[in-house]
């Protein structure tokens, strides 16, 4: 869940005192991190503990094995000599950490993570044994800090096993006592409309009736939603809790993780942490049958709504402005085509509209295969790589290049998308709706942004459904015009005048290209960016001596075609070298009219305590590749009456920057049903209502103004 951007990006806030130290006590800013030994001495063959503690600074914490809706848990390389091997990490009890609308699990101020090391049996006595461990972990407060320290522990060996430390030994008593202990009976586990329901039954005697109440903290992220009430419910001899799947439900077999009970003990209560294993009852997967069959049945009563949604999303798509430069590509081979028999046309409108709905399927199952190894992605992810924006540009280019007569792909102005591919214009047609396709993902449609957001809580086979009907409602105005014979009567006829328009099309093709570039400026470093240019003119040579090779003679045109083979096969080495090399700076979406330090980071504690404050606030999700985007930032928050209503209401513009692959901010969208971008959110607009209110996607100046038409004038945040 963890992307490779996030740890670039929170290394460079990571203190240069939390990197590159060593010892067996290391203090970083923010965590006194120290390997201790419970024995003083070792001899061959012995089984011993060591223990990672953790001093935190205050108002900061760590995190669980499974750190919740966000964190990363700590982890422990070892380096040991010859022989020698270290189990898992022990986890004592953790705690939950609730940063609305985000629950994490780990620990604060103390924590000691115990390990079991055991000596090879022919170790030799005498020579001392050095233990060495990487030690990495995230600590959270406001921000979130990549730390680290390299630890080691030499300790002697003997032929003798090493008694107890007794300088160490109140740690280690204090650390079991933090572990949960074994329950007294089984459970078992079960799911039922939509919930994980685990059952404690009489074999538990009379520790049914002490509980007071329950928290479960599974092992396996995913499996429920972690901000979730968890809902305890009692009969005459059991006691069964109940909360809501998550994006992964648990599967048949056994769900293991910690159970909290908070227990009557004497005149007070007491927290007793358990650790369970709850069975699924019934047949082996019975309990993945019910959960798919509760999922299917959800999902199923709403399909009809969402394949509406995804079929009128896609329809709007095509007005969107990252669209037009492919729809002047399908324009083109209209007039021609308009000509031609009328079979021949609907032909190609049907491989038209399979482009579009196969690549948008591919693009579909890649990004559900990607959650379901625990990526956080969404719409338009394949975007938030430096390469494929790179490729992208390369591709838009070529189309350019042909469009403006620079290179000839094919016999006639049909054979436009055979810039792709060589062959028919079947073949150019069914990969123009591929660049259709990829094209579009910077955008998103009204209507279309409720469909993908619900489609990625379905069942694989409805989501797929749900990008199909996308897909098809992206197609549908070139359908309709290839099976309507009044529609293509409406059309020009063919002439001279449209080697003109072709030419003149390449410019939007020209400016998309463009416009990909500055993208790529937000996302890479500036050799990144040099790389892509260079690749950019690398295809231009290779697109003329392509043209050049056609009039040559035999030697010429060998020459022609090494040198555009070479070109092609160097413009895409380049970016594969240096392409994701980290920007020097956070991209921060530039298309803002704002200025930088009026936008906030997007901070999900930071709006928690906002909120709980009253205060007024804006939460604008963007991404410097989303054309909508910008064009809402252009025409809505740089408009001056909206800054001046900001200004006077004294509210709080903060920005969830997703540009490149962010976790926090994808669970951020998901948590408003959303899977991209824009999304704009609303926060105590109206006296005494604190929900958050969502705004349109298409935002003009007069919807911002008006969502802070109620609000009362606030003195500034302190």
């Amino acid at each position: 869940m963890r992307t490779v951007t996030f740890w670039l990006l929170s290394l460079l806030l990571a203190s240069p005192a939390a990197l590159a130290l060593t010892g067996n006590v290391v203090a970083t800013d923010n965590v006194k991190a120290h390997l201790a030994s419970e024995v003083s001495t070792i001899a061959p063959g012995q089984s011993f503990w060591v223990a990672l503690e953790f001093n935190i600074r205050d108002g900061w914490h760590t995190y669980w094995r499974n750190p919740g809706d966000s964190g990363q848990a700590t982890t422990l390389q070892w380096r040991l000599p010859p022989g020698f091997t270290a189990g898992d990490i022990i986890w004592p009890t953790p705690h939950r950490f609730e940063l609305p609308p985000l629950v994490n699990y780990g620990y604060a101020k103390h924590a000691v993570h115990l390990v079991n090391i055991v000596a090879p049996k022919d170790l030799k006595a005498g020579t001392p044994a050095v233990l060495s461990a990487k030690a990495s972990w995230l600590v959270c407060s406001d921000v979130c800090i990549p730390e680290d320290a390299e630890l080691k522990l030499k300790l002697p060996v003997n032929a003798q096993p090493g008694a107890v430390d007794p300088a160490e030994a109140a740690l280690f008593a204090a650390a079991r006592s933090e572990l949960p202990g074994a329950a007294p009976a089984a459970s078992a586990a079960r799911i039922d409309g939509g919930e994980l329901k685990i059952t404690l039954g009489k074999e538990w005697g009379a520790a049914l009736s002490q509980i007071k109440s329950l928290a479960f903290f599974p092992y396996d992220e995913g499996g429920i939603e972690y901000a979730a009430p968890q809902t305890l419910t009692r009969t005459k001899d059991t006691v069964e809790l109940a909360m809501k799947l998550g994006d992964r439900p648990p599967q048949a077999g056994t769900i293991r993780g910690v159970l909290l009970a908070t227990e009557q003990s004497g005149d007070g209560l007491s927290a007793v942490p358990m650790e369970i294993g709850a069975r699924f009852s019934g047949p082996a997967g019975s309990a993945a049958a019910a959960t798919a069959a509760g999922t299917v049945e959800k999902a199923a009563a709403s399909l009809p709504v969402l394949l509406l949604s995804a079929v009128l999303g896609g329809l709007i798509l095509n007005l969107m402005p990252c669209v037009f430069p492919v729809l002047s590509i399908k324009a083109i081979g209209l007039v021609e085509q308009a000509k031609r028999h009328p079979a021949a046309v609907r032909t190609k409108g049907l491989v038209f509209a399979a482009g579009v709905i196969s690549s948008m399927l591919c693009l579909a199952a890649v990004m559900l295969a990607l959650r379901a190894g625990g990526e956080q992605v969404g719409w338009g992810f394949q975007l938030q790589s430096p390469l494929f924006v790179t490729l992208l540009v390369y591709l838009l280019l070529a189309v350019g290049l042909n469009l403006s007569g620079v290179f000839e792909v094919g016999g006639g102005l049909a054979g436009v998308g055979d810039s792709l591919t060589q062959g028919d214009s079947y073949r150019a047609s069914f990969f123009t709706g591929v660049l259709t396709t990829l094209v579009a993902t910077p955008c998103t449609a009204p209507y279309m942004a409720f469909a993908i957001g619900a489609a990625l809580t379905q069942p694989p086979i409805f989501a797929l459904c749900i990008f199909a009907a996308l897909g098809f409602g992206l197609a549908l105005p070139y359908l309709l015009l290839s099976f309507a014979p009044w529609m293509r009567r409406a059309l020009p006829r063919p002439g001279a005048w449209m080697d003109t328009l072709k030419q003149f099309f390449a410019f939007p093709i020209y400016a998309s290209a463009a416009w990909l570039l500055w993208v790529l400026a937000q996302q890479t470093s500036s050799i990144g960016f040099g790389a892509a240019l260079a690749g950019a003119v690398l295809i231009a040579l290779a697109a003329w001596a392509y043209q050049k090779s056609k009039s040559s003679s035999t030697g010429g045109r060998v020459a022609a075609l090494v040198t555009a083979s070479f070109a092609v096969l160097l413009a895409f080495v380049l970016p594969m070298r240096f392409a994701d090399l980290a920007a020097a700076s956070s991209g921060a979406s530039a298309g803002s009219a704002h200025a930088a330090d009026e936008w906030q980071p997007y901070d999900a504690a930071k709006v928690a305590a906002l909120n709980a404050a009253g205060r007024p606030l804006l939460v604008n999700f963007t991404a410097s590749w989303c054309l909508t985007c910008l064009v809402n930032e252009r025409n809505a928050f740089a408009d001056s009456a909206v800054q001046e209503v900001l200004r006077n209401k004294n509210v709080t513009l903060m920005k969830g920057d997703w540009t490149n692959r962010d976790a926090a901010i994808t669970q951020a969208l998901a948590a408003f049903g959303r899977a991209g971008v824009p999304l704009y959110v609303v926060y105590n607009s109206r006296p005494g209502s604190s929900e958050p209110v969502i705004l349109p996607q298409l935002l003009t100046a007069a919807i911002v103004q008006g969502a802070f038409a109620d609000t009362p004038a606030h003195t500034a945040a302190p």
